[in-house]
């Protein structure tokens, strides 16, 4: 399990660099606000990512591995709902290309890692 943990960490790490880079990238050109914009929405996936890499690479997270996934859905779609509420007048575009950023990267990113075995 130590190196399934291992893997699983170093793609979310991998996945979080990507999310930086986007924020930068956003933040020089359409402005700081869109650039917080494209953090937390790449924040809403990425958060329950950790946390559903934590639980999986558990001794018995294999068992569970279904519905942690599921819970780890529920938990992005809450996270969108909450964030949409909570600042209406949020850069919707940049909320969706955090979040797609994340949604990319992370299998990029793990299919990377075992592939070269790291």
């Amino acid at each position: 399990m130590a190196t399934v943990r291992r893997q699983l960490q170093l793609a979310v790490l991998c996945s979080a660099l990507c999310l930086l880079v986007c924020v930068g990238v956003f933040g020089f050109t359409e402005g700081w606000e869109a650039a917080k914009a494209v953090f937390m929405g790449g924040s809403v996936i990425l958060v329950p990512s950790v946390w559903l890499a934590k639980k999986v690479a558990s001794a018995k997270g294999a068992q569970y591995a279904t519905v942690v996934a599921l819970v780890k859905f529920a938990l992005c779609g809450l996270g969108f709902a909450l964030l949409f509420v909570l600042k209406p007048e949020i850069h919707a575009f940049a909320v969706f290309t955090g979040a797609a950023t994340v949604l990319l990267a992370l299998p990029l990113a793990t299919g990377l890692v075992q592939h070269l075995k790291w």
